[in-house]
């Protein structure tokens, strides 16, 4: 009996976070995970936003909040919780992170401190277990706990994942997000300049090219491999889009190395994603921001990117989530005449 009410406890605890109170301790807890996995985190959070969660669990009509939100693609965390972790350096401590937690949640200090506290606390217990450095586990610790919070305890404790086992130490990684183009005249040659853009680090044929100043949405169309029976979304090339005109909301990454390689996000981009709601992970100041929109980044650099697995319109001031399951109209910035290639995964 004591066990489950510290189990409610705990679950009663990460009931209370909301958006803001995890966007408070991601601003404490980001200057303290490694490089490798600092903008992979902010990324994640993004793809995995907990308002599309509530919105979802919360719609007493799910088909019309699809609808009218315009959701295509997998929004739903548990039916691809593995494959969301992919891109996170600290996903190959997964195994010992999901142990620890499942433990904490039990442990009779459940429900007491800040979402800040516990997030240290269980990535202190991890580094301790694995003898590595605590900044390798604190970005995927919050992930956990935030997985945790969406698909609830008995579903967590019960997932048993094997993420991809990357064999690469962070430096090297960061090394090879870091790489420059080759040739001993590269510098003086930037027009005809073509750069690699990586979208699985995984995978070493999941790459195309991109030339000099070129938008990535329209590099990544010229790769001509069957991408839509992975993804109905991606009509053409590995990025899905619709319009390439920032219209649809369709291509928006994250950008895992090269931000800098990257055109400055411009006033309109900054615009279309707070319209769809994607700016989770950026911030006003930032001119390389890790989340964009692949038709407005122009390419002047190598670059690894994240694609996300969804797209859809979830502007907190335009829905919230009692309005997610009402009569909602559908925004007027919007061109209806739009295709809707892509089927709709729940």
């Amino acid at each position: 009996m004591d066990a489950v009410q510290k189990q409610n406890a705990f679950e009663s605890f990460l009931a209370q976070q909301d958006d803001k109170s995890w966007s408070e301790a991601l601003d404490i807890l980001l200057p303290l995970v490694h490089p490798v996995d600092q903008d992979a985190t902010r990324i994640w959070f993004s793809f995995w936003p907990l308002r599309l969660h509530q919105i979802v669990q919360e719609s007493d009509d799910l088909a019309q909040t699809v609808q009218k939100l315009e959701l295509r693609g997998g929004y739903r965390l548990e039916k691809q919780l593995d494959s969301s972790l992919d891109f996170l350096y600290g996903s190959r401590y997964w195994s010992e992170v999901h142990e620890v937690v499942c433990a904490h949640a039990e442990g009779s200090i459940s429900g007491e401190g800040s979402l800040t506290d516990q997030i240290q606390a269980i990535a202190q217990k991890i580094a301790s277990k694995l003898r590595v450095a605590e900044s390798l586990v604190i970005g995927i610790t919050a992930v956990a706990l935030m997985v945790l919070q969406q698909i609830g305890r008995d579903a967590f404790s019960t997932n048993s994942l094997n993420p991809p086992q990357r064999k690469s130490s962070p430096e090297r990684v960061l090394r090879a997000r870091s790489r420059k183009r080759g040739g001993l005249l590269g510098f003086l040659r930037t027009v005809d300049a073509r750069y690699t853009i990586t979208f699985n680090e995984q995978d070493k044929s999941a790459c195309f090219q991109a030339i000099h100043g070129q938008d990535l949405s329209m590099a990544a169309g010229k790769d001509e491999r069957d991408y839509r029976s992975i993804d109905p979304r991606r009509i053409g090339g590995p990025i899905p889009f619709q319009c390439r005109v920032a219209n649809c909301g369709t291509c928006w990454i994250g950008v895992l190395g090269g931000k800098e390689k990257l055109s400055e996000i411009s006033p309109f981009e900054k615009e279309r994603l707070k319209y769809f709601g994607y700016d989770f992970g950026n911030s006003e100041q930032e001119t390389h921001p890790p989340i964009r929109l692949a038709c407005q980044a122009k390419c002047l650099g190598n670059v690894s990117i994240a694609i996300a697995p969804w797209n859809g319109i979830l502007n907190v001031r335009r829905f919230s989530r009692q309005a997610a399951s009402e009569d909602m109209d559908v925004p007027e910035e919007r061109n209806e005449s739009l295709p809707t290639e892509g089927q709709v995964q729940s």
